[in-house]
């Protein structure tokens, strides 16, 4: 396991939307690819979720857009476990641009699922050991101002 994981990728024409940028619905797929990636990376793969009885679901995510991407312009994510409990993981995921600029970010929280009831469950211990590995072993980074926002339109 890479203890500090970053997904990298460039924007293909497809996902260029009639704004001549990246598709809004895309970013929520590369961001969704990207803790694909992140948990295989952990070992919590795919093919472990399906011959297990522990899957994930997103019950909550936010995303905020901050640069525009264009077609074949380099992107990478950076994926940051910012909590986690025995059923719970809070992730926030940023998107940057070839210029190091923050160009979007992603906040989900997501729960360890049965696969055979369908309901909540806790996430078996080797899964929160690799959880904890990757915790412990990120840099302690200040959380930009679109970690925990709140959509609004700002009153006077």
């Amino acid at each position: 396991m890479d203890l500090e994981y970053i997904s990298q990728n460039v924007v293909k024409p497809e996902w260029i939307d009639h704004n001549n940028h990246l598709h809004d619905a895309t970013y929520y797929a590369i961001f969704s690819d990207s803790v694909v990636e992140l948990f295989e990376n952990m070992g919590f793969t795919i093919e472990y979720r399906q011959n297990n009885e522990c899957t994930v679901f997103s019950l909550e995510s936010h995303l905020s857009f901050l640069q525009e991407l264009q077609v074949n312009e380099r992107f990478y994510i950076d994926p940051y476990i910012y909590d986690y409990d025995h059923k719970r993981i809070h992730l926030f995921l940023t998107m940057y641009n070839e210029k190091d600029e923050r160009a979007a970010t992603y906040e989900v929280m997501m729960m360890a699922v049965s696969n055979y009831e369908r309901k909540s469950m806790n996430f078996p211990q080797e899964v929160i050991d690799k959880f904890e590995s990757y915790y412990q072993a990120q840099e302690s980074r200040e959380m930009p101002p679109q970690f925990g926002h709140v959509i609004g339109i700002p009153r006077k």
